[in-house]
């Protein structure tokens, strides 16, 4: 007997140049977790989406339950038994957390939908498998962990038997995290199966039965959960020995250059998102904000980069109050801005990879309004190059690249300046996301190069071991107000630090 879902050789070719996949093999076994892990472009999304329906692979096949599989949409993977929770979530954030899991398939009454009945069902479900929600809550009031719980309980309320994870932890506390694997346990332990896509080890390790691992497209190792080790693992996904979990020495602080006092911001429903946030960010150091997703972080960093206006409080950069300055104003004054939602505000996914890159540059590289295109691209190349940018061609829709690679993109972007130019400080947030261990190693290097070449760092991210690796100091956001102040520096623990994101204690006295 065969796997319970079986790949062969599936090719996946785009723009007839970038190969996605190239002859993957891949055996899924019923009941079981399946990881399936690479560095970024190395197939993983590409592979999932194939299973799931989203995109036909150029060649090869597939055959599910023993019967052969070859998905024309989601829909008919649905209809088969499957269902993927992509990292961007297809959620309705106007509509009712019961209205999104049961949309197309309502429970009727009398000839209308039963909305009562859905309620309840919804509710017993999430119960079911551990993830509580309320279900009349509107999904644009979730934090993304729990928006996450409604795109899995989507799928299984539609009763699936085989469900595809893509890079599920990436927003996720360690909290959130061992309440998502008790969720998969669940599965497994009703014969169901899952296909855990992801780039954290030590999740890896710690939740799955079998590992595959992909590189340039291609499989280079199968092993068991069991078997394998994180050393072995990085190696096969890289191809060479790197170093991680480096010990990196800290920061010496020098003068303020932004300076945060009281500030305030509501959100469309008129309640404080942020509430009398103080703090200031010195010339040399690293200030790490922290927090459960939903507490303000996002409200905090399209405050300070200049797209949203607060309605209390000021922000300053260097000597000047920059509070109601645009975004163009404060790159002028030396702030490179770079988001957690990099397709929303970071690029323009349809854009090529050439007019990504030079929206900040294109200006010193222009005479009488004519662009020097000659100069412009090879400035560009230069810069794909510095930081290591994989792209099929600057011609490629910035939307065609992976995840990791649109992050540094964004951050060659920011990071290089022209002749004139200031950079004095660095709003980043959730820089890792969905981010493969190379790339983390390479971002978290390169903040440390800015920090000790004088630069101001703010870093906001959900990724603990992130904040705590790379911060000096480390602010705790909690229900929109900055509860505490915390030693960086290796001074404060991680279990310290979770419980006060969850809980809000901390020492507040010590947050300005």
């Amino acid at each position: 007997m065969g796997a319970y879902l079986e790949c062969r050789n599936l090719e996946k070719t785009y723009q007839g140049t970038l190969r996605a996949l190239q002859g993957v093999d891949l055996d899924v076994e019923k009941g079981r977790v399946h990881a399936v892990i690479g560095e970024n472009g190395a197939g993983k999304s590409t592979l999932a989406k194939v299973i799931g329906g989203v995109v036909a692979p150029n060649a090869g096949e597939m055959r599910f339950k023993g019967e052969p599989y070859s998905p024309g949409s989601p829909r008919d993977a649905h209809a088969a038994g499957i269902a993927m929770v992509h990292q961007h979530f297809a959620l309705f954030p106007s509509l009712t957390v019961a209205e999104n899991i049961v949309l197309g398939d309502e429970p009727t009454r009398l000839g209308g939908v039963d909305s009562a009945r859905a309620v309840e069902q919804v509710r017993a479900l999430s119960h079911e498998y551990g993830m509580p929600l309320d279900p009349r809550r509107r999904v644009r009031d979730l934090s993304v962990g729990e928006q996450q719980r409604v795109e899995i309980l989507k799928a299984l309320y539609r009763n699936v038997d085989l469900l595809i994870l893509d890079e599920p932890t990436a927003v996720l506390t360690p909290v959130e995290v061992q309440k998502l694997f008790k969720g998969v346990l669940r599965l497994v332990s009703e014969n169901r199966t899952v296909i855990f896509i992801a780039h954290k080890l030590e999740e890896v390790l710690e939740i799955a039965d079998d590992i595959t691992v992909l590189r340039a497209g291609k499989v280079v190792g199968r092993r068991t959960g069991a078997d394998a080790t994180k050393a072995e693992l990085v190696r096969l996904m890289v191809g060479e020995d790197i170093a991680v979990d480096r010990q990196r020495r800290f920061g010496s602080p020098g003068p303020e250059r932004l300076v945060v006092r009281d500030l305030t911001v509501h959100d469309a429903q008129g309640r404080p998102a942020l509430d009398g946030v103080s703090f200031t960010v010195c010339a040399g150091e690293i200030v790490g904000i922290a927090g459960v997703e939903g507490n303000g972080q996002l409200d905090l960093e399209l405050a300070l980069g200049g797209l949203v206006e607060p309605s209390g409080g000021s922000v300053l950069l260097g000597d000047e109050d920059v509070s109601t300055a645009t975004p163009a104003r404060r790159r002028a004054l030396g702030l490179r801005y770079v988001p957690a939602d990099r397709m929303q505000w970071g690029c323009a996914p349809k854009a090529s990879v050439f007019e990504n890159a030079i929206m900040q540059c294109h200006r010193h590289s222009s005479t009488a309004g004519v662009l020097r295109r000659k100069r412009l691209r090879n400035d560009v190349k230069s810069m794909l190059k510095r930081f290591d940018v994989r792209a099929p061609g600057l011609g490629a829709p910035v939307d065609t690249l992976s995840g990791g690679n649109i992050q540094k993109l964004i951050l060659a972007r920011e990071l290089t300046t022209s002749p004139g130019d200031a950079l004095e400080v660095i709003l980043i947030s959730s820089p890792s996301r969905g981010i493969d261990i190379r790339g983390v190693e390479f971002i978290h290097d390169l903040l440390v190069q800015y920090r000790d070449a004088g630069c101001a760092v703010l870093l906001i991210s959900t990724d603990l071991d992130e904040v705590l690796a790379l911060s000096d100091r480390i602010g705790v956001l909690f229900r929109g107000s900055l509860v505490a102040m915390l030693p960086g520096q290796g001074r404060t623990g991680k279990a310290e630090l979770g419980m006060c994101m969850l809980q809000g204690k901390g020492e507040a006295g010590a947050a300005a």
